[in-house]
């Protein structure tokens, strides 16, 4: 008999061991998720902070991506007066082209050699803005 008093004692022992153990990881278990509660909280105020200086961020991109398209658009219409510009000028260029041909050709007109070279000039500045011209058609 007084061995199974001391067989039920051990086992009590082992109980009352383990039951204690058992209770020292649940303190610490609790004590992990208090402080991994802690921290979500500061986070989620951290991330409240973050995600609202990122609209602001998104905003202000969204202000100047619109700045740059209304300056885009008021280019546009001096993109295209040049071009006129630059049409109107290859149309006079090629009529004053052929006006210089005739007067080069004919000897008999006096006087008028200077001004053929300053057409000359200005054909040549027309032919250079005309590849100009062409070679931005190309790029486009």
């Amino acid at each position: 008999m007084m061995l199974t008093h001391i067989g039920v004692f051990l086992i009590a022992v082992s109980f009352a061991v383990f039951a204690v153990y058992l209770c020292i990881l649940l303190t610490r278990i609790s004590g992990l998720i208090t402080t991994v509660g802690h921290t979500a909280k500061q986070m989620e105020s951290k991330m409240e902070n973050s995600i609202h200086e990122l609209e602001l961020t998104l905003v202000e991109a969204r202000s100047s991506a619109v700045d740059v398209q209304v300056k885009l658009d008021a280019l546009t219409s001096l993109v295209e007066t040049v071009e006129n510009a630059g049409d109107t000028a290859e149309t006079a260029a090629e009529g004053i082209s052929d006006l210089t041909g005739r007067y080069a050709d004919e000897p008999g007109l006096p006087g008028t050699k200077p001004f053929v070279g300053a057409i000359h000039i200005g054909e040549l500045a027309a032919s250079l803005f005309s590849t100009w011209k062409k070679a931005e058609n190309v790029t486009k």
